[in-house]
């Protein structure tokens, strides 16, 4: 099985627009992205993502995977919890037993 760290990062918040106010004029990060319902700001080396969510909220890491559901099974089995599932290509959050969330992401 193998994971690799991937450079992104969200940040789920419900207030969006605070958060993104907050990376943006409070940390100084440059927002690359024009969309008004994601920021993609540059944290060098690693790009954070901001969105709005009304579930999660606070970062969310993200692990690159050969293969979508065996990792899920191989994290699972090795005290992990599925949080969201909605499949390749979009959120499949994973919580490990230490707290961290990843979204796995096949690449």
């Amino acid at each position: 099985m193998k994971l690799r760290m991937s450079p992104n990062i969200a940040i789920r918040h419900k207030d969006y627009e605070k958060a993104v106010d907050f990376y943006a004029n409070v940390i100084g990060f440059e927002n690359r992205s024009s969309d008004p319902d994601l920021a993609d700001f540059n944290a060098d080396p690693i790009n954070l993502f901001v969105l709005a969510d009304d579930e999660f909220s606070g970062p969310v890491m993200e692990l690159f995977v050969d293969d979508l559901e065996a990792a899920r099974d191989h994290l699972v089995a090795n005290g992990c919890k599925v949080l969201r599932w909605r499949g390749k290509r979009q959120d499949c959050y994973i919580q490990d037993p230490f707290g961290v969330i990843y979204n796995l992401w096949e690449e």
